[in-house]
């Protein structure tokens, strides 16, 4: 593909396509094309360059190749349109034809590549933006290899793939014009090591603030128990010592 023009094998809408602003030259060609010959360019059948034995009529003889090639210059929307090429002999017979539609097209802007890390999901996220997206052709490198599979504006990369410095880029292109974006080098953290027992730090902090919680219960029910004890240790004391005193008593009094 031609930086400014593209030959289409497609017949039923554009086969010729350029960039605005650009020049192109049409791809005609009679060999031995001579001043005798009569060359004649029409633009959507207004003629846009008349030769005849040697004398230019209409456009410019510079902007015509030694084969007939027809050079556009400065090429803007107005541009398109069905352009066609005729030589003629002295005796105006026909001896070459060629037609062809142009479409105009703009060059496609840089792509910028952004990434966002995933640690739920254990990937990156990785997406090609670009002005006006429809119609255009996205495509994806790694480490410089093309990812040919991968055609949408995203990509998702699992970060166990993330091992060392992966690079990436994204291109998007249409039919005359391809642009690259800068290449942009992935920091995300690895999934986390596997958890003690399978369960989840969540679940042993809450495991573990539970069972602190029945611990410190039970010590409270210990020292109450203990606080009853030594209560009930210390009545039957009182209520012996009050026997042995009236057994004293008795005991005198008699």
């Amino acid at each position: 593909m031609s930086p400014s023009i593209l030959l289409s094998a497609n017949k039923d809408a554009c086969d010729l396509y350029a960039v605005v602003g650009e020049s192109v030259m049409l791809p005609f060609v009679h060999d031995g094309l001579a001043n005798s010959h009569t060359l004649r360019w029409t633009h959507n059948s207004t003629i846009i360059f008349y030769r005849e034995k040697g004398r230019v009529s209409v456009g410019k003889s510079e902007d015509i190749s030694t084969v007939g090639s027809l050079l556009l210059k400065n090429l803007q929307f107005s541009s398109a349109g069905t352009y066609q090429a005729k030589v003629l002999i002295p005796n105006d017979t026909m001896v070459n034809t060629w037609t062809h539609r142009l479409c105009m097209m703009d060059k496609v802007s840089k792509p910028q590549l952004t990434y966002m890390c995933d640690p739920k999901s254990s990937a990156v996220n990785l997406n090609c933006h670009v002005a006006y997206p429809q119609g255009l052709v996205f495509s994806w490198t790694l480490d410089e290899k093309t990812l040919t599979s991968e055609t949408r504006p995203t990509l998702s990369i699992s970060l166990a793939k993330l091992k060392g410095e992966r690079s990436f880029t994204c291109s998007v292109a249409n039919k005359v014009s391809k642009e690259k974006s800068d290449t942009v080098r992935p920091t995300c953290k690895g999934p986390p090591p596997p958890t003690l027992f399978c369960f989840t730090s969540a679940t042993v902090v809450a495991v573990l603030a539970g069972g602190a919680s029945l611990i410190l219960l039970l010590l409270i029910i210990i020292i109450i128990l203990c606080c009853c004890h030594r209560l009930s240790v210390f009545r039957n004391s009182e209520h012996n010592h009050d026997m042995l005193w009236a057994w004293e008593v008795e005991f005198e009094a008699a």
